[in-house]
C-alpha cells in the first residue's frame, strides 16, 4: 500500500512539472439580461425576463483598418466568437462551437464620440423558430456620453462596465416579420474566462493512470 501511494504522489509531482503553463486563448465573458419591453410574438409577452452570455476571443484580428471602428468575426484565426447562450422565458438557444456561428455573425465596436457594442448572430438551424421561420439575434449597447468606457476599439475587457455604462440598449430576436426586443438592462457585466490551474489539469490526467496502477497492484 505504501508503494502504491509512493507511486501516486511521483506521478502527480511528474505532471505538475511537465503540465504546461496556460496555452488557451484570451475569452471573455459578455452577460447581460433584462425584460422584454416590445413583442409581436405571444409566446414572448412584455415582461418577459430575458438573459444572453457570449464569450469571445480577444486574441481575434480586427477585421477593419479604421482605428475608430473594430470589426470581429469568425472568418479569420482564432475566431472571435467562441459560444452564445440566450433565453426568455421557454425560448432558449446555445451555440457551443465557433463552427455554430453563421456568415454574418460577430462583434463591432464603435470608438468614436459614441461608444458601442453591436452584437450579431447568426445559426438559423440552431434558433427555434418564431413567426413562422428563422430567427437572428441583434443587441447593441450605446454610450453616448463623454466618459471613457473603451480605450480602443478592441474586443471589451473592462470589468468595470455595466447596466450604467449605457445610455440606449436593444436586445432582439429579429424573426421573419415582426420583434422581440428589450430595451430594459438589469445587469451587465464583462469578465475574464477562468483557466484550469495546471493543478487541476494534472489532477484529471493522473486519476486514470492511478485506478490501473491501483487494478494492477491488487492482482499481484
Amino acid at each position: 500500500m505504501f508503494a502504491f501511494f509512493k507511486s501516486a504522489a511521483v506521478l502527480i509531482c511528474t505532471a505538475l512539472a511537465l503540465a504546461p503553463v496556460s496555452a488557451r486563448a484570451a475569452l471573455y465573458s459578455l452577460e447581460a439580461a433584462g425584460t422584454i419591453s416590445v413583442s409581436t410574438v405571444a409566446a414572448l409577452p412584455v415582461g418577459t425576463p430575458w438573459s444572453f452570455q457570449l464569450v469571445y476571443d480577444t486574441a481575434a484580428p480586427d477585421g477593419s483598418a479604421d482605428p475608430t471602428f473594430g470589426q470581429f468575426g469568425n472568418a479569420s484565426t482564432p475566431p472571435a466568437l467562441t459560444s452564445f447562450h440566450y433565453q426568455a422565458g421557454s425560448y432558449e438557444v446555445a451555440l457551443d462551437n465557433a463552427a455554430d456561428f453563421a456568415l454574418g455573425s460577430g462583434i463591432d465596436i464603435t470608438f468614436t464620440v459614441v461608444h458601442a457594442i453591436d452584437i450579431n448572430i447568426n445559426a438559423d438551424d440552431l434558433f427555434p423558430p418564431l413567426a413562422g421561420g428563422a430567427v437572428r439575434f441583434h443587441a447593441d449597447f450605446n454610450d453616448f456620453s463623454s466618459r471613457p468606457i473603451f480605450v480602443s476599439d478592441g474586443l471589451p475587457t473592462n470589468p468595470a462596465l455595466g447596466p450604467d455604462s449605457f445610455d440606449l440598449i436593444t436586445v432582439s430576436l429579429l424573426p421573419p416579420s415582426g420583434e422581440v426586443s428589450g430595451s430594459i438592462l438589469t445587469s451587465f457585466s464583462v469578465r475574464a474566462v477562468p483557466e484550469p490551474s495546471s493543478f487541476a489539469l494534472a489532477i484529471v490526467g493522473i486519476v486514470p493512470l492511478l485506478v490501473v496502477r491501483r487494478r494492477a497492484a491488487e492482482f499481484v
